[in-house]
């Protein structure tokens, strides 16, 4: 694509410069013979003022035409009589003299600002010849310049100069517009296109040919991404919502519990038994240790996602690791009627990994299989190794839906078969993140009523 612009631009210089040499050389000969003078509309305008002047006697006035023109131009007027007197004047600056002599006014016809910040033009209306008048102009619009050369040479080099400025522009301006309908005009769809992309506006689909074909196609693309990223967004924030929401209310519920009790127990008016004292106790400490828990998982969470968490990794045996996990959760008295399967064809498989990072993902992936199915589920762990090691975490129980597949490991996502289950619904997400943390891979396969499988490789 460069090769081709160099090239482009370079053709537009050669054929402008041929053609700024032929019409400058076929018309040298007009211009030097010439006797053309160039002209500002400003002294026609001034002579033909007088037309819009009308004098009675002593009366003079100026017609509303006459007025418009004046202010169109931000121009003034003075009318003077055979004496250089002002008889009549209208938008006259404060500093503009009251009466001109004869060399006064041959010089400010002659020069510039000779009233500050005006260039001044003198006629005399043909209706009443004892009568001059002066309209002074802007000087930032309007200015005189006097230049004193001997003609034969050098009015020859200002018309000669002025011949090629004149054609060079015509020429450029020529060869610019048929340039930019090939150049330029894709450079402003571009731009336009990326102000779309800015504004969120990504129904934009591009031709992809010309020079810049590349640069359409990756506009399409980028603007389809850009689509696909903003409805992802729009489906997070929906979910984070409601994860805030399912959060706040997970948190109140063991926090009213924990209010209660101890309202109950630092109530003096209430007899209560060392007995309940106990159960009480239990209780909060229980629903403590709950809500401490489901912090702790928030605070890990952001370190993962903001990419801060300090990892402390050591050689391990990760069968005896694997094994040692199967057997805490087995032991837990709300899990010991489950079934857990655990194969481990090598009793050595080492690897390098964070011990208490990497049993928080798996016990989240193994919590996970056994809350959300029956408890006549079996669920099995494969560990095994060939060119990668693999941990294969498979069940027999509800499977889950094709489209919450493709949500399970995101953030505050909760599955539409949680509802009876609380926590922070950050656990298959934290699960994920450590394992990529470790140069792991995870997937999941599932089949409604048939089981799921979930599959990391290390």
């Amino acid at each position: 694509m460069r090769r081709k612009i160099t090239i482009s631009f370079l053709t537009v210089i050669v054929v402008s410069s041929l053609l700024i040499l032929l019409l400058t050389l076929t018309s040298i000969y007009f211009i030097i013979f010439s006797k053309n003078k160039v002209m500002t509309d400003s002294p026609n305008f001034t002579l033909s003022f007088g037309l819009h002047i009308d004098s009675k006697g002593n009366e003079i006035s100026i017609s509303k035409k006459g007025q418009q023109l004046l202010k169109d131009r931000n121009a003034f007027i003075q009318i003077l009589d055979n004496d250089g007197y002002e008889v009549f004047e209208l938008y006259k600056p404060d500093d503009a003299p009251m009466h001109y002599s004869p060399a006064q006014i041959v010089h400010s016809h002659m020069y510039s600002d000779t009233i500050k910040g005006y260039t001044i033009f003198v006629a005399s209306p043909s209706s009443n010849s004892n009568l001059s008048y002066i309209i002074g102009f802007p000087s930032t619009e309007i200015s005189k310049h006097t230049f004193d050369y001997e003609y034969n040479l050098f009015a020859l080099l200002i018309k000669f100069t002025l011949l090629v400025l004149f054609i060079s522009i015509i020429v450029f301006v020529i060869t610019g517009s048929i340039f930019g309908k090939k150049l330029t005009n894709p450079i402003v769809q571009i731009i336009e296109g990326v102000e779309l992309l800015s504004l969120k506006i990504y129904g934009i689909q591009y031709k992809e040919v010309g020079i810049y074909s590349r640069v359409f196609g990756s506009l399409n693309v980028l603007a389809e991404n850009l689509k696909l990223s903003e409805q992802e967004r729009q489906k997070n924030e929906i979910m984070r919502e409601e994860w805030i929401s399912n959060i706040s209310h997970d948190l109140k519920t063991p926090l009213s519990t924990i209010k209660g009790y101890s309202e109950v127990l630092s109530d003096s008016d209430y007899d209560v038994s060392k007995e309940e004292i106990i159960r009480y106790s239990n209780i909060m400490s229980e629903k403590a240790i709950y809500m401490e828990e489901m912090i702790e998982e928030l605070r890990l969470n952001e370190k993962l996602k903001h990419n801060v968490l300090t990892m402390h990794k050591t050689k391990n045996n990760l069968t005896k690791f694997l094994r040692s996990i199967v057997v805490g959760i087995l032991n837990d008295p709300n899990h010991s009627g489950r079934q857990i399967i655990f194969n481990a064809p090598d009793e050595a498989v080492e690897y390098y990994f964070d011990q208490n990072l990497m049993k928080r993902a798996i016990e989240n992936l193994l919590f996970n299989a056994l809350i959300h199915n029956n408890e006549d589920v079996d669920v099995i762990v494969n560990l095994y190794k060939q060119e990668k090691i693999t941990i294969e975490i498979t069940d027999n129980g509800r499977g889950i839906r094709e489209e919450d597949v493709e949500k399970l490991f995101n953030r505050y996502y909760r599955g539409t078969n949680t509802k009876d289950h609380k926590g922070s619904g950050l656990g298959m997400s934290i699960a994920k993140e450590v394992i990529e943390a470790h140069q792991g891979e995870i997937t999941v396969k599932s089949q409604l009523n048939i089981g799921t499988t979930i599959r990391i490789t290390l």
